[in-house]
């Protein structure tokens, strides 16, 4: 077989390499996945005289983040990122928050000052309390000429969340106040679409910009229930509370509560779409 020309390998070699990122010469230089795809024609242009070996282009392919704009809420959100491919990645991510006040969080002061808010929304905010954790699993896909997860991505990406909602409710009949303490449980699944863009500094600092993004799926869980002594209540006031509860439930005409009032208390059972949003998020970590 005729040896090629030290023209030809490298005519050959422009084609594998082509859409590379560019060394700091200017001049192409490949990645380790192209030369793990087409090894005989890089040993051939090694073996050739006429061929200057150039250094190959590596990336980090992990890297390990923690969301900053949800600590505003009170939740912690870890992720972790392995690129499997040139441009292509896979997310595992973990979110938390301790129980926690509403009224109580830094955010939640801010917006009742600056909007002013009511008395009595305000005392609701401070009579709620939650916790959550979620579990979130995601494929990225990269653009730009740039090796790695960096650049404009679209994420496609699968959530399940527990939630607890604690709150006291209370109501005043003939006279009469009436605390009403309701403990919830609701859990969901869904998955969803969104755009980021992610920044490689120094191919070790990882900066992380959820853009907007959104999710949709269904509640598996959704269990409402408060113990009180609500026997000295008529029948038509346990009508209204029944329907006070339900109210918080609907959305246009589509009610989506189911609750009951007895004497020992009320049980209420969430049962609709489970949604979310995922934006404005800025996530910093480390890339190795």
């Amino acid at each position: 077989m005729k040896k090629l020309s030290t023209l030809s390998l490298l005519l050959v070699w422009a084609l594998v390499s082509a859409g590379t990122a560019t060394a700091g010469t200017g001049t192409a230089a490949p990645d380790s996945a192209s030369v793990a795809a087409h090894p005989a024609v890089y040993t051939a242009l090694r073996q050739d005289p006429g061929f200057i070996p150039r250094p190959l282009y590596t990336y980090p392919k992990n890297n390990f983040k923690i969301n900053l704009s949800s600590l505003l809420l009170n939740n912690y959100s870890l992720s972790y990122e392995r690129s499997f491919a040139r441009k292509f990645s896979v997310v595992a991510g973990y979110r938390f928050m301790p129980k926690t006040v509403v009224g109580s969080m830094a955010l939640t002061k801010q917006l009742v000052e600056n909007l002013d808010v009511d008395t009595d929304i305000r005392n609701n905010l401070d009579n709620f309390r939650t916790s959550n954790k979620a579990f979130t699993g995601e494929v990225r896909f990269y653009s730009g000429r740039k090796p790695g997860a960096r650049g404009l991505y679209l994420s496609l990406y699968g959530r399940y969340t527990d939630m607890r909602y604690d709150i006291d409710v209370e109501k005043t009949y003939e006279g009469k106040d009436y605390n009403i303490p309701i403990r919830s449980k609701v859990a969901g699944y869904g998955g969803g679409l969104m755009l980021g863009w992610q920044w490689l500094i120094k191919e070790r600092v990882v900066v992380d910009l959820y853009i907007i993004g959104g999710h949709y799926g269904k509640l598996t869980k959704g269990d409402f229930e408060g113990t009180a002594d609500l026997s000295d209540l008529t029948a038509e006031e346990k009508r209204d509370l029944k329907t006070q509860l339900e109210e918080l439930g609907t959305i246009g005409s589509t009610k989506y509560v189911e609750a009951e009032v007895h004497d020992n208390g009320v049980r209420a059972t969430l049962d609709g779409p489970f949604l979310g949003v995922r934006g404005l998020g800025l996530n910093v970590g480390f890339a190795f």
